[in-house]
């Protein structure tokens, strides 16, 4: 883990359009600083020529997959919004291309990569970039919870914003690898949340974390991530724009956290536990399903519960999962609590 001193001064502030919506695209320009003209580099030659220099091979089992598009990696940082104030967690450092735009535009960046090749590489790119804070191994420790050398530089970077004075807000932005995507997201909402998250992910993940009810991508993740952002695909982006190229296509995700619904989920684990168990059966009817969580339908008591559930519902008998909106699930839940 490696931290390079306090944070350069004299950052001008970036404007926003009005009410808030995603910039439009800018117009190409000549880097203006010999940082900027050094993220630039990162396109597949770049990387074939640095990685043949150190003698690295890429980890499939990793999801190592660079992205070497240069239009849409501003895509994704300045899809971001991030504002002087903010503090950035970037899950995957890479080579830190996208590192070093996002330290250009935060307060402090907390960026994680658990290859130690990477992270070396990272390490030796990110030397003049003194607001960002390396951390070197997995973010998550086990189920629920992030690695405590995250929390700790997450802390830090908070303690050093207050220090100052400043107020911000707390941002993922990422090119995720593919194998903890879900994961990261998940977790992040139930343990520390994000303001708003702007990642790269499998286009079929981001198709659940925005679907609707009744849709084929609708599921789990859809109703955890719905009830408590509002979420929209910025691009779709196509195997070509990474190296090496995955199989599939990927997408540019924008989330944004929507406190009040948030805080309108009374127990977060249990309501993720619930939502979790009821689409382990999503095909099935979700009257039995129910019953089966309230104890399976040989108790009469739990059949009476269910029974009083769909009725102030108002629930038709054939419904299942799939068709109920994230809000109606918090309060399903919430209800069906109540009632143990």
């Amino acid at each position: 883990m490696k931290r390079s001193g306090k944070r350069a001064r004299g950052r001008a502030p970036r404007q926003r359009q009005a009410g808030g919506s995603l910039p439009g695209k800018r117009p190409q320009q000549q880097p203006a600083d010999p940082a900027a003209a050094k993220a630039a580099r990162q396109t597949t030659a770049y990387l074939k020529k640095l990685f043949a220099e150190v003698g690295f091979s890429i980890d499939a089992r990793r999801g190592q997959n660079f992205l070497v598009d240069l239009n849409l990696l501003d895509l994704l940082e300045r899809s971001a919004e991030i504002e002087p104030d903010d503090i950035v967690l970037e899950v995957g450092s890479g080579t830190a291309a996208l590192t070093e735009r996002l330290s250009r535009a935060a307060f402090r960046v907390v960026t994680v990569e658990i290859d130690p090749r990477l992270a070396t590489l990272a390490r030796d790119r990110l030397i003049d970039c003194d607001n960002v804070e390396l951390v070197e191994g997995d973010v998550l420790a086990g189920k629920h919870r992030l690695a405590p050398e995250v929390s700790t530089a997450l802390d830090a970077a908070m303690t050093a914003r207050r220090e100052a004075r400043r107020s911000g807000r707390f941002l993922l932005a990422a090119n995720l690898p593919y194998c903890v995507a879900t994961p990261v997201i998940s977790n992040l909402l139930l343990v520390r949340p994000f303001d708003a998250a702007t990642v790269t992910v499998q286009r079929e993940m981001a198709e659940r974390m925005i679907a609707s009810p009744g849709s084929g991508s609708y599921n789990a993740l859809s109703v955890w991530v719905g009830a408590q952002c509002r979420g929209e695909i910025i691009r779709v982006l196509p195997p070509s724009a990474f190296w090496p190229r995955p199989k599939v296509d990927s997408a540019i995700v924008r989330l944004v956290l929507e406190p009040k619904r948030r805080q309108a989920i009374t127990d977060l684990t249990r309501f993720h536990r619930f939502v979790r168990d009821i689409f382990c059966h999503r095909r099935k009817l979700l009257r039995g399903v129910l019953i089966r969580l309230a104890g399976g339908k040989q108790q009469p008591s739990a059949v009476d519960r269910v029974e009083k559930l769909y009725q102030k519902f108002g629930f038709d008998r054939s419904i299942r999962a799939e068709e109920i909106a994230p809000d109606t699930f918090v309060a399903l839940q919430q209800e069906f609590a109540a009632e143990l």
